[in-house]
């Protein structure tokens, strides 16, 4: 019975972690460690998250970090997906995330397809979850089109070498 109690939690565990389930946590730590390289940055990135790009970029200084971060995220058709913790050091092709985003929104979310959602991955997931909350699901769907219009000539690029690259103009 001992054995019975460590063995299903531990391959439950396991079959989440090859789903990509946990890799969200390994995320979070890189790209702690990249904003700590730059405490101003860091401090831009927490603000967008917490009030908004929109608002940040409306209350900060002319000339500022957080004014050049802000109005850097507003023009790019991708900016709105900084707000997902781990999107700094992203490795997914822009193409194959947005693909993949897609392609989660337009299905019905129900309980027999959960599963499925973690075999694609928690990180669409957390994506899609940010474009739904902003936009709802209709106009989330017309805004990720947007997007991926948008987004062709860096399409092939991962998407936190892409965010850190446009990050490093500002500082």
């Amino acid at each position: 019975m001992q054995f019975k109690r460590l063995v299903v939690p531990a391959l439950f565990t396991f079959g989440l972690g090859g789903c990509g389930y946990f890799d969200g946590d390994e995320k979070q730590q890189l790209e702690q460690a990249w904003l700590a390289k730059n405490a101003q940055l860091q401090q831009v990135i927490e603000q967008i998250r917490s009030q908004g790009i929109e608002a940040v970029a409306n209350g900060a200084e002319v000339g500022s970090v957080a004014a050049c971060v802000a109005s850097k995220l507003e023009m790019d058709p991708l900016g709105e997906l900084v707000n997902v913790e781990g999107a700094l050091v992203e490795s997914a092709k822009i193409a194959e995330l947005l693909s993949e985003l897609e392609g989660l929104m337009e299905q019905d979310f129900s309980l027999e397809n959960i599963s499925g959602l973690l075999q694609k991955g928690a990180d669409a997931a957390a994506y899609a979850k940010q474009i739904i909350a902003a936009q709802g699901l209709e106009r989330g769907l017309e805004h990720l089109q947007q997007m991926a219009d948008s987004s062709r000539e860096f399409a092939s690029e991962d998407l936190g070498a892409h965010f850190q690259q446009l990050l490093s103009e500002c500082q």
